[in-house]
C-alpha cells in the first residue's frame, strides 16, 4: 500500500542495486534478519522481527547513497518488537540528513502511543501506510521548492540542527 501510494505521488520506488541487496543477504546469514525477509525494496522484515532487527536494516538503508528517504513501518503488534524500537529508529535518524516517516497502523491505544513516540523522537507519524506516503511524497515536493529558490542546504542544515542532529552523514 505504502509503495503504490509512493509511486501516485511521484516517488521512484526502485529494486535495490546488487550491493545493497547483500549487504541484507549478509545480515540473514549472520542471522541478523530472518532468512526469509525480503530485502528487495520494500523491506520486510517480517513479523518475527525484534527492535534490533528493525534497527540494523534502517541503518543500512540510512547508510545506502541510493536511498533518499524512508517510510518506516514499525508494526508494534509483533511479538519480539519492544517499545524500545522507536528509540532506536529515532537515535539512528538523529545522525542522518535523510528523510524519515513512520507509520504504526490503527487507532488503538498501542498505536496512539507509538506513534506519539515517533512524534517525540522528531519522525513525523501517521495512521495509515497511505498516509506515511503521501507525507513522504511532500517532504519531496518541498525539497523540489527549496532547492529551486537556493535555500535547501541552509533550510535542512537548521532542521537537523533543531533536531538534534550532531553531525550529519
Amino acid at each position: 500500500m505504502a509503495v503504490d501510494e509512493c509511486e501516485l505521488r511521484g516517488l521512484n520506488v526502485n529494486r535495490f542495486s546488487d550491493d545493497l541487496i547483500q549487504k541484507f543477504e549478509t545480515l540473514k546469514e549472520k542471522g541478523k534478519l530472518p532468512k526469509f525477509a525480503t530485502n528487495l525494496n520494500p523491506v520486510d522484515v517480517t513479523g518475527s522481527a525484534n527492535s534490533e532487527m528493525f534497527e540494523v536494516a534502517t541503518k543500512i538503508l540510512f547508510d545506502s547513497p541510493e536511498i533518499d528517504g524512508i517510510v518506516f513501518l514499525g508494526m508494534h503488534q509483533a511479538p519480539g518488537i519492544q517499545e524500545d524500537f522507536v528509540d532506536k529508529i529515532g537515535s539512528l535518524a538523529r545522525e542522518y540528513m535523510k528523510p524519515i516517516v513512520a507509520c504504526d497502523i490503527g487507532e488503538t491505544e498501542m498505536a496512539l502511543y507509538i506513534r506519539s513516540r515517533f512524534d517525540k523522537n522528531a519522525i513525523p507519524s501517521y495512521g495509515s501506510p497511505e498516509a506515511a506516503a503521501r507525507a513522504m511524497g511532500a517532504l519531496a515536493k518541498y525539497g523540489e521548492y527549496l532547492k529551486r529558490y537556493g535555500c535547501f542546504e541552509e533550510c535542512v542544515s537548521t532542521m537537523m540542527r533543531r533536531r538534534g542532529v550532531k553531525s550529519i552523514k
